[in-house]
C-alpha cells in the first residue's frame, strides 16, 4: 500500500504549455477546485522536459501516466510508473477509460475528471504563483448556493438541514429531514463548517464541491490539545459519525484523499 505523501500545495500542480481554453470542457480538476483544461495529449510526470501537468510530489514519477482523447472522451494508461495510476482506487493496468467524477491519482496526487468543467472553476493561469486561502476559492467558484436544485449538484441529494446551539455554548442540535441528533461541541462545529461549505461552494464543480482540507480544520475547530493532529481529526471524523448513526440520521461525512472533508448532501433550510 501507497503511504499517504503530506498535501500538496498550489505551486506543485502546474498545466505546462498545454491544455484548454478555459471553457466549458474536459478537465482535472485539482485539489484547489482549479480546472486544469485538457486538450490533445497529456503527459504526466515530476519532471517533464516539454507540455504537460506537472505535479512536483515524491509518489509521482518523472513521466508517470498520459492522458489521450479517444472517440469523444478521454483515457489514462500508466507509463510503468513506480507507485502506481488509480481510477476510483483500482489500479490502472491497461488503458482506462474515464467516466464523469472518477477519482484518478497519479502515485498519492488527486485529481477528480470532469467531462465539462466549467468556467466558474479557478483555472491554473489565474491561480498560479499566489497563496490559495479558502475565502480566495470561495470568491472564485462565486457561491450562490443557496438556490440549487438537484441537478445542479449533479447527484448530490438535496436534505433539509438545521444546525444551531445555545447561546452559552456547549454543543448544539443538528436535525437532518426531522431527526434530531445532540452533538458536542467539537462535533457540532465540524458539523456546521462543512453544512456551510457544501451550501456556499455553490458553482464548484460537483466532483469537488464542498470539500474542506484537513489543514482548515485543524486551524479552525476548538480542541482540547495545543498541537491538534491528523490523528485528532479522524477521531472527532468517528465520533461525529457514531453520533449521526445513532440519531437515526446516518453516516454523511465524506472523505477522500488529498480533497478533505465534506458532506454528503447538499443542505436545505
Amino acid at each position: 500500500m501507497l503511504e499517504s505523501s503530506p498535501p500538496l500545495c498550489l505551486e506543485q500542480v502546474t498545466m505546462i504549455g498545454r491544455g484548454g481554453d478555459g471553457s466549458d470542457g474536459p478537465a482535472l480538476i485539482d485539489p484547489f477546485g482549479r480546472a486544469l483544461h485538457l486538450r490533445d495529449s497529456v503527459l504526466v510526470g515530476r519532471q517533464l522536459d516539454g507540455p504537460g501537468l506537472s505535479v512536483f510530489e515524491a509518489s509521482v514519477s518523472r513521466h508517470h501516466a498520459r492522458l489521450e482523447p479517444i472517440g469523444d472522451g478521454w483515457e489514462v494508461r500508466d507509463l510503468g510508473s513506480s507507485n502506481g495510476t488509480f481510477v476510483n482506487d483500482d489500479p490502472v493496468s491497461a488503458p482506462r477509460i474515464l467516466a464523469d467524477g472518477d477519482l484518478v491519482k497519479f502515485g498519492s496526487a488527486a485529481f477528480f475528471f470532469c467531462s465539462r468543467a466549467p468556467e466558474a472553476a479557478l483555472d491554473a493561469p489565474q491561480a498560479a504563483g499566489r497563496t490559495f486561502r479558502p475565502e480566495d476559492r470561495q470568491a472564485a467558484t462565486g457561491e450562490d448556493g443557496d438556490d440549487a436544485s438537484a441537478d445542479d449538484v449533479a447527484g448530490l441529494e438535496v436534505r433539509s438541514v438545521r444546525a444551531w446551539s445555545p447561546s452559552g455554548g456547549g454543543g448544539g442540535l443538528v436535525e437532518v429531514d426531522g431527526q434530531q441528533v445532540q452533538l458536542a461541541t467539537s462535533q457540532f462545529e465540524l458539523f456546521e463548517l462543512l453544512a456551510e461549505r457544501m451550501k456556499s461552494d455553490g458553482d464548484a464543480p460537483a466532483p469537488v464541491r464542498g470539500y474542506v482540507r484537513t489543514s482548515e480544520l485543524l486551524a479552525s475547530l476548538s480542541w482540547d490539545t495545543a498541537h491538534p493532529a491528523d490523528n485528532h481529526l479522524k477521531q472527532l471524523v468517528r465520533r461525529l459519525r457514531k453520533s449521526l448513526e445513532a440519531g437515526g440520521i446516518g453516516d454523511l461525512i465524506e472523505s477522500r484523499h488529498g480533497f478533505g472533508y465534506r458532506l454528503s448532501v447538499l443542505p436545505r433550510d
